[in-house]
């Protein structure tokens, strides 16, 4: 159980993405200072994990002060970080993370994946308080998501659970990274949009640059915004029959993007009122996996 508000979150946290690096120092609960920089994800495990110290030590981070470090990707109970869409983080195959960060930062980091944290954090101090059974869903270079059922965050021990972006849409035809056929990673992912948008001879663009193309109104573009929505919302129930959320909250470059909320919320509608579960925006936006990345590590540190 939980015994820290928001206001006595103080220490540090640090979000590895596909794309992005993030650190950020909390104080009573706020951001004080943060730092971004590209993900080195093609340049090997090693080299992520100096990432991972060098940042935590630029954000200010002295060892003794709790510190939250959430990773894409699988981490199991072992602590051994590995990719599941091989490639968004090459070569990563059961690197001992929680060993390695305990090398460089000391004994109190605690790691867990991304989605989780986000969930975690969403769930303690976001936007979903107030409901017992949450899904964070993050759609940005990956698909991923995780839970919080009866105010208890779910883990499986080989670290699978939560990659939904593997699972099947049943539009879905393209291969995925993951090395499955037709995966909502495949057909709505930030990193998937963009490479679709280039075979249809309109690349390279962004995922941004798609969606802004769509609003202005260019049909390959709408096609590709509005299958990204239709396969959200399809996952979105999915979610619901497979573990009864009641709440998804909708997190990553793409789930926050304009209009794709709307757009996932009407295609939604078109599923049986019993698979429809609320859908609302990350209250903590990009920061949701730091506030739950610290609040883990809180937690461990206060039952040591």
């Amino acid at each position: 159980m939980v015994t820290h508000t928001v206001t006595e979150l103080n220490g540090f946290a640090v979000d590895l993405g596909g794309t992005k690096l993030a650190a950020v120092s909390f104080a009573r609960g706020k951001v004080q200072n943060a730092l971004v920089r590209k993900t080195k994800s093609a340049d090997g495990p090693a080299v992520l994990v100096r990432e991972l110290e060098q940042i935590s030590k630029e954000i200010g981070y002295k060892e003794g002060a709790p510190i939250g470090v959430a990773v894409a990707g699988k981490l199991d109970d072992q602590g051994l970080w590995s990719s599941v869409n091989h490639s968004i983080l090459k070569d990563l195959d059961q690197l001992p993370l929680a060993k390695s960060l305990s090398n460089v930062l000391g004994p109190g980091v605690v790691a867990l994946n991304d989605t989780q944290a986000a969930a975690i954090g969403e769930y303690r101090y976001g936007a979903g308080q107030n409901v017992s059974s949450l899904a964070y869903l993050t759609v940005s270079t990956g698909i991923s998501a995780g839970f919080v059922l009866n105010g208890a965050p779910l883990h499986s021990p080989n670290g699978m659970l939560g990659h939904v972006g593997a699972m099947v849409s049943r539009n879905g035809v393209r291969q995925c990274g993951c090395g499955r056929m037709g995966t909502y990673e495949s057909r709505a992912s930030g990193r998937a949009i963009e490479a679709m948008a280039q075979q249809l001879g309109h690349g390279p663009v962004t995922c941004h640059q798609v969606f802004a193309a769509a609003t202005a109104g260019e049909h390959w573009a709408q096609v590709l915004f509005e299958d990204a929505c239709s396969s959200i919302a399809e996952l979105c129930a999915n979610l619901v029959a497979v573990l009864g959320v009641e709440r998804v909250v909708l997190g990553g470059g793409v789930g926050l993007a304009e209009g794709f909320l709307s757009g996932v919320k009407r295609h939604l509608s078109k599923e049986p009122m019993q698979f429809q579960p609320q859908i609302v925006p990350a209250g903590l936006g990009k920061h949701s996996a730091m506030y739950g990345a610290l609040s883990a590590a809180i937690t461990k540190g206060a039952s040591q």
